[in-house]
């Protein structure tokens, strides 16, 4: 049980932010289950808080799609179902298509280079005998998630984001070691095509995630 200067943090704006981000992790790693109901007393002594920053947490995640509120029974994390997780890869196929054609146009050099650090970063991951999945999973979504920034176009961000935060709990259970190095591959495919600021990439990145459909 957190004290009472914990408690008075925890009524803060940020770290209500924390308590979001860490309830978002336990559902994402499924530390939280699929199904598993959450309550507002329980999680406020948990997290040594009042209810209110758990329920505007809460409201964040049923947003978001990672919880449902069911009438007169409670609040369960969201059971997502292979049909959710084809439906979400054809529209996010086709919004990182446009997003890299928006990236040819406008990206940064810099920005490419960051997208080569990220990838540095996933081959250090793939290489270890024993994958750690989150975390090539967080750094998976962070290297999608830059490249749709590279864009420049909030819009496109803003519809990205709420995507992919429905789908990654989903992604740890679809990928595999063998599946990761045929992704960096990928990904290097497309990293090279955006350097080369050749638009024929777009078409490469709807298949990159198309194919991911196409394997479930």
């Amino acid at each position: 049980m957190a004290d009472t200067g914990e408690r008075d943090r925890a009524e803060t704006g940020a770290a209500i932010e924390d308590i979001y981000g860490s309830i978002r992790r336990r559902i994402l790693t499924e530390e939280f289950y699929p199904g598993r109901k959450l309550t507002e007393n329980a999680l406020a002594r948990e997290y040594g808080c009042s209810r209110t920053p758990i329920r505007e947490s809460l409201k964040r995640l049923e947003s978001e799609g990672l919880i449902e509120v069911r009438p007169q029974s409670g609040t369960y994390v969201r059971r997502s179902t292979s049909k959710d997780y084809v439906e979400l890869l054809e529209v996010r196929a086709y919004l990182e298509g446009l997003a890299f054609r928006l990236a040819v146009e406008r990206a940064p050099d810099e920005g490419l280079e960051a997208l080569a650090g990220l990838l540095a970063e996933m081959d250090a991951v793939t290489a270890s005998t024993s994958i750690d999945m989150a975390r090539y999973a967080e750094l998976h979504y962070r290297f999608h998630y830059d490249l749709v920034r590279l864009a420049g176009n909030e819009l496109l961000v803003s519809m990205f984001e709420r995507l992919n935060l429905r789908s990654s709990h989903m992604f740890l259970r679809s990928m595999s070691s063998e599946g990761a190095a045929r992704t960096q591959e990928e990904h290097y495919r497309i990293l090279a095509l955006l350097r080369a600021r050749d638009r024929k990439g777009e078409r490469f990145v709807v298949d990159h995630l198309w194919r991911k459909k196409e394997s479930l």
